[in-house]
Order: C-alpha cells, then sequence, then structure tokens
C-alpha cells in the first residue's frame, strides 16, 4: 500500500520540479529581456523646497516635505526595478546659485534650474510630486495634469490617474488636465511631462492621511505602478 502511495507522490512532485525550473528559466529569460531593454530615464521632481515650503496643510504639514518624502520613496522603488532616476532635489533646498545675484529672483532660478535638468537628461520622462490646497476643505483626491508639448505627456498622466483610482483612491473622480501657463515647468517643457497632486492638505482627512508614512509609501508605490508602466511601453 505504501509503495502505491509514493510513487504517484514522486511522480507529481518531479512533474512540479520540472514545471518550476520552466517557470525559473522563463522569469530569468523574462529579466534578461526587459534589462536589454533600454527604458526613459525618469527625473523625479520633488515640488519646493528650502524657503519655499509650498501650502501649509491644516494640520501644519509643508508640502516641500511630503513631496520630497513621496518623491524618495518613488525613486527606490524605480531603482530596484531598474529604471533609473534622476532627482531634481534629495534635500531640503531650493535649486538657485547661491553665487550669483539671487535676490528677488530665487523661485525664477529655482525653477530654470529644474527645467535645465530634465532638458540636460537624454531619453526622459518628467514627474513632479506636488500637493493641492483649495479655500474649500471639502475637495481631496489625486490629480495628474500633463504638458502640452509632448503627446505623450498626456499618455502618462492617464495612466497615473487610472492607476490611483484602481489602486490608492477608488472613489476618485478627477479627470487628467493640461497644465497652462500657469504651470511653469509643464507650460515649457518639450520632454513628456506631467505634475501630480497627490493629494489635498486642505482636506483634514486627506491632510491626516498624507501625514502617516504608511500612506506615502502607498502613494509612492501607486505612481511607481503607474510610471514603470509607461517607461517598459515608451517608445
Amino acid at each position: 500500500m505504501l509503495q502505491r502511495v509514493v510513487l504517484p507522490f514522486l511522480l507529481v512532485l518531479a512533474v512540479l520540479s520540472g514545471v518550476s525550473a520552466i517557470i525559473s528559466t522563463q522569469t530569468k529569460t523574462d529579466r534578461a529581456a526587459v534589462s536589454e531593454r533600454s527604458v526613459p530615464t525618469v527625473v523625479l521632481d520633488a515640488g519646493h523646497g528650502g524657503e519655499d515650503g509650498g501650502t501649509v496643510g491644516v494640520n501644519d504639514l509643508l508640502e516641500k516635505d511630503v513631496n520630497l518624502d513621496v518623491a524618495l520613496r518613488l525613486r527606490d522603488l524605480l531603482t530596484a526595478n531598474g529604471i533609473p532616476v534622476v532627482m531634481t532635489r534629495t534635500e531640503d533646498v531650493l535649486l538657485y546659485d547661491r553665487n550669483a545675484d539671487y535676490k528677488g529672483r530665487k523661485k525664477s532660478l529655482d525653477l530654470a534650474a529644474r527645467r535645465q535638468i530634465a532638458e540636460d537628461t537624454p531619453d526622459c520622462i518628467f514627474v513632479s510630486i506636488h500637493m493641492n490646497s483649495f479655500p474649500d476643505p471639502r475637495y481631496d483626491g489625486l490629480q495628474v495634469w500633463y504638458s502640452p508639448n509632448n503627446p505623450k505627456s498626456k499618455v502618462i498622466a492617464d495612466t497615473v490617474q487610472k492607476t490611483a483610482k484602481a489602486v490608492l483612491q477608488p472613489d476618485n473622480e478627477r479627470e487628467i488636465k493640461a497644465a497652462t501657463d500657469a504651470i511653469y515647468l509643464l507650460h515649457r517643457l518639450n520632454v513628456p511631462a506631467v505634475l501630480v497632486e497627490c493629494g489635498f492638505l486642505s482636506n483634514p482627512a486627506e491632510a491626516e492621511k498624507l501625514a502617516m508614512p504608511d500612506y506615502r509609501r502607498d502613494v509612492a508605490f501607486t505612481l511607481f505602478l503607474a510610471v514603470s508602466e509607461v517607461c517598459r511601453g515608451i517608445d
């Protein structure tokens, strides 16, 4: 009786081992193919910084800090998966030349520096991380703006917005919008470029979530899913 039980078990084990070997080989092949394929560099822009705190949350949360935290988390996810990243900033600073005549020009010099980083990065997509605010505290939800200067920008924005609805905010009915000249970088960049308003710091519930590291991790992971999808499929 034992022999009749053991033999079928060994047969099943052998089959499963063979399948496992095939899957393992296929996975290695797929990874090799992905690694050989050229993917664009992601220029990650954590909005504001230094003297420019951005908007202030109803819970006194500074936008510049949340932007940087989410951007750094997103950078780590992208680089861990083979997607090259260039950061416009990794510290709490504005990007202006301290040796130049910057009086009254810090913000304009900062934006010009961010634009230059994107323009100097070959084969890139530009993703700017921000938080939103509005006088009426009812409003919440992630929303994406895109540059009108490159058709791929709209594709990226649509992917991010749909991923946010599917993964992070199932009740989010916001639509992507083309940037006007009020959004300096998107209006002037010619590379594929989007700006992601990750949430409203003016909304008490959303501001409370954005203060929590776990939720920021979820936001970064949502952006990672969308950006990596775009990077693997963009021509």
